[in-house]
């Protein structure tokens, strides 16, 4: 068995020294901690208050006893504001029922922006590292845990991982992908697969290695390793930051194109009389929409449009929702956020502005390449001043317009409001 470990205050932080390669312990780079257990907190009950509405309700999930419980009855183990008050309270709550439990919450960036901002000031000196940023784009999942050996065992998935330790001790063991290969079959690389629960990570500790730390460290380990993640039996919380390196683009393809086509047909169902009366002529229908689809532009336009978005959202799909804006009044302080990133993409008349991953569409819109600049991080500017600077970049005259646009681009984060005191 192999332990890695850091070697000073910046082990580790060359990316290309470890990147694919093998799995490392980093020391943190910053002085003050970029997650907090309060923050985080405050976050899991918010995912767990929305769950119900959420696209995917499993991205709040919960293990107990080794075992998930039922989707029907999890309500009762998530945490609460009113009656956990903090993860000890919460861990405390579910460990007089339970013997051991993991909280398990993906895609955690969809529920704040702040957040979002800080996993993004982790994520982007990593792509800045990198030849090209993954194809499977970058995701982030909090578990908050006592337990002495995960409940999903011996594992891969298919994305390289940096695990940030926010509270307790973790340890994960990893094996090169060849030493579980032929038992996963020749797919395994790449997919997400579980071995069977008789593998277990101490029949194999001769080819392990191990990566392991408290609070404050950053444990990574590459896309192609199994992995088994175990604990002192104490609170454990950690966020996991996933660069997904596959990208099933058929399947993409495929949705794309089906959505593409519903809204050309208007439906994707069909009534006919006895079986096949009028089947030829509907088939006929649908197959001359989806050759006109892939002979059209309207497809390649959808999968532009999907990288545009990523390359302004640090390569993350799943982004928080636009957030509620009032226009704002002559007054008040628009400041340009620092982490903001903003591109466009015209492509018949129309400009795609891309603003931390959400689109805007503008009908002309030719100007906003020439407004772009003037966003510079930190830029505090009034209403007023910010549409003269669009008009000298060759906007609309008018002002209603131009506010409306400052307000799209409040909702998107890419500015600040704040309100002129009264």
């Amino acid at each position: 068995m192999n332990s890695a470990q850091a070697t000073g205050p910046d082990a580790g932080w060359e990316v290309g020294s470890f990147w694919e390669t093998r799995p490392t312990v980093l020391a943190r780079r910053d002085r003050e901690p970029a997650f907090t257990e309060d923050a985080l907190f405050e976050l899991a009950c918010a995912a767990s208050a929305q769950r119900a509405t959420l696209p995917d309700p499993q991205d709040v999930r919960v293990f107990a006893d080794e075992s998930m419980v039922n989707p029907s009855m999890v309500q009762a183990y998530l945490p609460t504001r009113e009656g956990d008050g903090s993860f000890a309270g919460y861990a405390r709550r579910l460990r007089a029922t339970a013997g051991s439990f993991a909280l398990t919450i993906n895609s955690l960036q969809q529920f704040d922006w702040e957040l979002f901002r800080a996993l993004r000031r982790q994520v982007d000196p990593v792509l800045d590292a990198l030849a090209h940023p993954t194809a499977g784009g970058v995701d982030c999942h909090l578990i908050a845990s006592v337990y002495g050996t995960a409940p999903t065992l011996v594992h891969k998935d298919t994305a390289g991982v940096f695990t940030y330790v926010v509270s307790g001790f973790k340890r994960f063991y990893t094996w090169p992908f060849e030493v579980f290969g032929e038992l996963a079959g020749p797919e395994a690389m790449q997919r997400q697969v579980n071995l069977p629960a008789s593998i277990r990570h101490h029949d194999h500790l001769a080819t392990a290695t191990v990566v392991e730390g408290g609070p404050g460290t950053v444990l990574y380990w590459p896309s192609d390793r199994w992995h088994c993640a175990t604990s002192d039996g104490t609170f454990a919380l950690s966020l996991h930051i996933a660069h997904y390196q596959w990208d099933d683009r058929l399947a993409l393809l495929i949705r794309r194109l089906q959505a593409l086509a519903a809204g050309e047909l208007g439906t994707t169902r069909f009534e006919g009389g006895p079986l096949g009366a009028g089947s030829g002529e509907v088939d006929s229908r649908i197959r001359k929409t989806v050759t006109a689809l892939l002979d059209g532009p309207e497809l390649e336009l959808e999968l532009k449009l999907r990288q545009l978005k990523r390359r302004t959202a640090s390569n993350f799909e799943v982004l928080p929702r636009l957030r509620e804006a009032a226009e704002p009044a002559p007054a008040d302080r628009l400041t340009v956020t620092a982490d903001s990133v903003l591109r466009t993409l015209r492509a018949d008349g129309t400009t795609h502005l891309a603003a931390n991953g959400h689109l805007l569409r503008a009908r002309g819109g030719d100007w906003l390449d020439a407004f772009l600049p003037a966003l510079t991080p930190g830029t505090t500017r009034t209403p007023a001043d910010w549409c003269a600077l669009a008009r000298a970049a060759g906007g609309p005259q008018d002002d209603r317009q131009l506010t409306a646009l400052l307000a799209e681009l409040v909702k998107r984060g890419a500015l600040d409001h704040e309100r002129a005191s009264a």
